[in-house]
């Protein structure tokens, strides 16, 4: 519980001042509300006997009698001026919850989102981008952001009204207040048994909603696989499954929420009954005026609609709960990489671009097993590092730690002489290039796809890194040019064409050091040349990572590593290894002959 306040304070503290006007009204209005039963009570005492009976509270009483004056006119138009009151204080209160309750979603969801993008590869290893969507949209908006101002809130403003109504009615008849705490210890006894099971029928339901959510994002990322196998029917018949199981989960959940609601609300309908009935008899025995009875059957009303609101702060208190504790996880999972280390800035007129690996290892946190182990070498600027090894050998992961998507294990990497940790870690990234496997695109139009929000980039930058990258012919041919939507993930263009515009992404800033993961197999032979030879051209300095089997770019590297289970098996020139007949050798020649089986096939 603690736990849970404490993360709600974080939010709290940036609204101090509309809390405590909620904190103000929701008192102010509870006190007011329940200052209307009195008013009643005395012009039912006036039509019954000519006079008023005080309640136990003079300072109440004698302030109505005092304004009342004995006039049942008085009272009507206090009754009036009271509503009017009340009607002003409750349209300020629950407008106040209603905007926190928006702002508080917003932030949620932006707090988590921007934790999220801060994780390493192994947090996207555990938790799926349906998990995430869901944690982002459901949780947030559903679950959790009603319950963080209204929920509260209004749980608050049914204490201080049932807490008022109960001082009335002692003040009134303290025998008969005492029959309606009746439903109280059942009410108890209902919640304490069962939250626990309200808690896992709720998580369970979270986790069937991520599951419909990972189907449909998988089905629609391979939209194109799914039809190229005529795997239409196969895909429904999975998300009919995963959403049959949601539902399940919705109906149980549902089940059991209704018959605590139910009991909860019927149990103290039956306290109300009883109260009637006592009520009925001490008013025949004279211990209670008609217009006590009236007043007294009113503070019963008051409460019933409060205890409700109590009753839905505990079970939604619980799926809020569920909730945070599903936000919460994925802020407790540690980043790989900590964004805010270092604090070096780089100077990009002094940046030259060495490289050195000392004694590099890697392994994923939890695992025994090392994916990079003992690497060592030095890349100066100007050079193209050429990394060649069988799948799994560990390239990809060894370039990666350059721009510190992850950070080594063991040993260190410098950067012209500097320990990589020390440099800030935006101002490093701004100088290395980086083109994944895969190319990553956005469902927006080619030119902020290479825009990328850099601030300081321009028109200028955007042409020259589209010349480069080879591309420019193509830009030519679309209708809209640099306006052309590339639809999800780059859909409406080739593969070629989504490794020329990741490309031009990564060159964009005109960065010291670039890395190509294994980028342009999609590139024929003679583009593919062209690019390398523009590259060098406007780039001389550029040191180059290269990840590639293409027999051309591994015979114009300048040295060649080759890894063997994340260790270095050989390193050396192209014909250095070559005519060492080792590892190399054997991967060159397969490389050819692969290519030379697909070109006479083609």
């Amino acid at each position: 519980m603690i736990k849970y306040i404490k993360w709600f304070w974080r939010y709290y503290r940036n609204y101090k001042r509309a809390l405590v006007t909620l904190l103000t009204l929701s008192l102010v209005s509870s006190a007011l509300m329940v200052m209307q039963p009195l008013l009643l009570k005395n012009v039912f005492d006036l039509l019954q006997s000519g006079t008023t009976k005080p309640t136990s509270l003079p300072f109440v009483s004698d302030w109505i009698e005092a304004v009342g004056d004995g006039d049942i006119g008085n009272y009507a138009l206090m009754m009036i001026g009271l509503a009017m009151v009340l009607l002003v204080s409750y349209i300020t209160l629950v407008g106040h919850r209603a905007y926190l309750n928006i702002k508080f979603e917003w932030e949620f969801r932006q707090e988590a989102f921007k934790g999220i993008t801060t994780k390493g590869p192994d947090f996207f290893n555990r938790f799926t981008t349906g998990d995430l969507v869901t944690r982002l949209t459901d949780d947030v908006g559903e679950k959790l952001s009603w319950f963080a101002c209204s929920g509260i809130f209004r749980f608050y403003e049914a204490l201080t009204m049932i807490g008022f109504s109960l001082i009335m009615m002692l003040s009134i008849h303290p025998l008969l207040t005492l029959w309606t705490v009746v439903p109280l210890p059942v009410l108890v006894i209902i919640y304490s048994k069962s939250s626990a099971l309200l808690d896992r029928r709720f998580d369970f339901l979270q986790k069937k909603i991520s599951k419909v959510n990972d189907a449909m994002e998988a089905c629609f990322s391979g939209i194109r696989v799914v039809k190229a196998y005529v795997k239409e029917e196969d895909q429904k018949r999975i998300f009919g499954q995963a959403t049959d199981e949601r539902r399940a989960a919705e109906i149980s959940a549902v089940k059991t929420h209704t018959v605590i609601e139910s009991l909860w609300m019927y149990i103290w309908q039956v306290g109300i009954i009883i109260v009637l009935l006592a009520g009925g008899y001490y008013v025949i025995n004279g211990s209670l005026t008609i217009g006590e009875f009236v007043a007294f059957d009113s503070y019963i009303l008051f409460m019933i609609y409060p205890m409700f609101d109590v009753g839905n702060f505990l079970v939604k208190g619980l799926r809020a709960a569920v909730s945070i504790k599903r936000l919460i996880e994925l802020e407790e999972h540690p980043p790989m990489v900590d964004r805010y280390e270092g604090d070096r800035p780089i100077d990009p007129k002094r940046f030259k671009g060495q490289v050195e690996f000392d004694n590099v290892s890697f392994r994923f946190p939890g695992q025994e097993r090392d994916i990079i182990s003992g690497l060592s070498f030095t890349a100066e600027p100007g050079q193209r590092i050429a990394l060649v090894g069988r799948i799994g050998s560990g390239k990809s992961w060894a370039v990666r730690m350059i721009p510190k998507l992850v950070n080594p294990t063991a040993g260190n990497i410098k950067l012209d002489g500097i320990n990589l940790r020390d440099y800030s870690l935006s101002d490093l990234r701004q100088q290395i290039g980086y083109v994944p496997q895969e190319p990553i695109l956005f469902s927006d139009t080619i030119e902020n796809n290479i825009r990328f929000d850099w601030d300081n980039v321009t028109d200028d930058d955007i042409s020259w890194a589209i010349e480069v990258s080879q591309f420019d012919k193509e830009i030519a041919s679309f209708a809209n040019g640099l306006k052309t939507r590339i639809g999800v993930r780059g859909m409406s263009i080739s593969g070629g064409q989504k490794q020329r515009l990741a490309l031009a992404r990564a060159l964009v800033t005109r960065p010291k050091i670039l890395i190509l993961d294994d980028c342009t197999s999609a590139l024929d032979s003679d583009t593919e040349a062209a690019l390398w030879d523009r590259l060098y051209e406007v780039m001389p300095e550029l040191t180059c990572f290269i990840i590639s089997h293409r027999p051309a770019t591994l015979e114009k590297s300048d040295h060649v590593i080759v890894l063997e289970d994340g260790k270095i098996a050989e390193a050396g020139t192209h014909i250095d290894l070559i005519l060492k007949e080792g590892l190399y050798c054997k991967l060159y020649h397969r490389i050819m002959l692969e290519e030379a089986i697909g070109g006479s096939a083609a």
